[in-house]
């Protein structure tokens, strides 16, 4: 086992308690979310995120994932905070049930120029149409490839027969009036792997997995099966 320490927490909305509404946690609006989870901790002189986070509003109650260095707040207004630290423990050639949020990306540098960054799935759906052929079956094998390519370095071996993906969503994050945005692609996973490496996969899960981290990307749930 590692020594490294987290916490895992869990926000449920509570519309009893008299509070915001759920506007600053909208699903396209990233950075916001991103400023409402800071606001989540007691005022530090951090000046860079130690936290990972996913808003899911789908839920039947909205539910905001949290995994920290830090504790949170006490108390939160409109929400009841369920925390513990770093999941039970894990064993090797076990089975997990995970689900991800991730920003796929893919470093491509043509012959004579600076590498670029694209997003997985719109870069494959590109070179199969220029390939002309088929682009559905192009964007499902990228997909995979990038997460089996993540997992593996994670201490997971994805189970490829037992895995999902959805709700793709392109955002352009502005953090100000006049910046230029930042433009990103989330992708919802869910699935099943196999433990091949304990402190790899423990390491995963307190660094994340992908870019995007601040904007609620990157936070890998597990529950050993």
């Amino acid at each position: 086992m590692s020594d490294t320490l987290w916490y895992e927490s869990r926000l449920y909305f509570d519309p009893d308690q008299a509070g915001e509404d759920l506007g600053f946690l909208h699903p396209d609006d990233l950075y916001k979310q991103h400023q409402w989870v800071w606001r989540c901790f007691v005022e530090s002189e951090l000046t860079q995120a130690d936290f990972m986070f996913r808003v899911d509003m789908a839920l039947p109650v909205p539910t905001v994932f949290i995994r920290s260095k830090r504790q949170l707040k006490e108390a939160i207004k409109s929400w009841k905070i369920v925390t513990q630290t770093q999941p039970n423990q894990l064993k090797e050639e076990g089975l997990v049930q995970f689900s991800l949020r991730a920003n796929p990306t893919v470093d491509i540098t043509p012959k004579g120029e600076k590498t670029r960054r694209h997003d997985v799935l719109m870069h494959a759906k590109k070179q199969a149409q220029k390939a002309n052929s088929n682009v559905n079956e192009a964007v499902d094998i990228a997909a995979k490839a990038w997460l089996h390519k993540k997992l593996q370095k994670g201490g997971l071996e994805l189970l490829t027969q037992c895995i999902e993906f959805s709700n793709y969503k392109q955002h352009k994050v502005v953090k100000k009036d006049g910046a230029r945005p930042i433009q990103l692609s989330t992708l919802d996973y869910f699935g099943v792997a196999k433990i091949t490496d304990v402190q790899k996969l423990e390491q995963a899960l307190f660094n994340g997995i992908g870019r995007s981290k601040a904007f609620g990307c990157g936070l890998m749930l597990i529950k050993p099966l």
